[in-house]
């Protein structure tokens, strides 16, 4: 019996290993965090809020680029620990889950643009940001290494990204001296993270890299303050 009890012990360590990342896929990943901290009632006053100070916006306001930034960043908070799933399509941070696709188009038409969330959500990445933003705005990377990418992310200046990868999608949001990767993960902890662009492993993984600065791009910024 003592033989069998190191494998016994490694047995019910592996269960339980797979029924926490089954829970784990549906569930919020810090209790309480949008229970207490980031519910959707403050995210209805936040989007409130947010809406208030962009329609008084005007298209020739001196740096509207980093008001469009702060206003994402604003919003962030709430989503981050949402679930992942490839059919996700929620509207609230914490409730349900979300696909990669629809977490980009649902927290831009949050932010105030005018856009079809469905529709861009379920077409290819290169495609959707190609309906973003105007193509003097797009960069596309093949076989490039990580560094080298996010080297050409940095000469791009900071500001807001959408990049699509093989077959992910999130932002890219260059700011403070660090690149962040925002997106909803279908890697553990399967949720939405913001990561330090240079760790991760699905950027790093990715053979394809196409980006569309979204801070810059004239389209963009007028959709938002029309």
């Amino acid at each position: 019996m003592t033989h069998f009890r190191p494998y016994l012990i490694i047995s019910i360590f592996l269960l339980a290993g797979f029924i926490y990342l089954q829970y784990a896929r549906k569930k919020p990943l810090l209790w309480g965090y949008h229970e207490f901290f980031y519910t959707p009632k403050k995210y209805q006053e936040k989007l409130t809020k947010l809406e208030a100070l962009r329609v008084n916006l005007q298209p020739q306001r001196p740096n509207l680029n980093r008001v469009f930034v702060n206003h994402f960043s604003n919003l962030m908070p709430f989503w981050y620990g949402t679930r992942y799933s490839f059919n996700g399509q929620t509207h609230t941070p914490g409730e349900g889950s979300i696909a990669c696709g629809y977490f980009v188009t649902t927290v831009l038409e949050d932010l105030g643009l005018d856009i079809n969330r469905n529709h861009l959500a379920q077409l290819p990445s290169e495609e959707m940001i190609k309906d973003l933003v105007n193509k003097n705005s797009i960069q596309r990377f093949s076989g490039y290494t990580l560094m080298v990418f996010l080297e050409n992310v940095k000469r791009s200046g900071k500001g807001l990204y959408v990049v699509g990868l093989d077959s992910h999608t999130g932002f890219i949001l260059y700011e403070a001296n660090e690149i962040r990767f925002i997106h909803a993960s279908g890697r553990f902890p399967f949720a939405v993270v913001n990561e330090r662009a240079k760790e991760s492993i699905v950027l790093r993984e990715s053979k394809y890299r196409i980006i569309g600065k979204l801070s810059d791009d004239e389209k963009v910024l007028g959709n938002w303050v029309r």
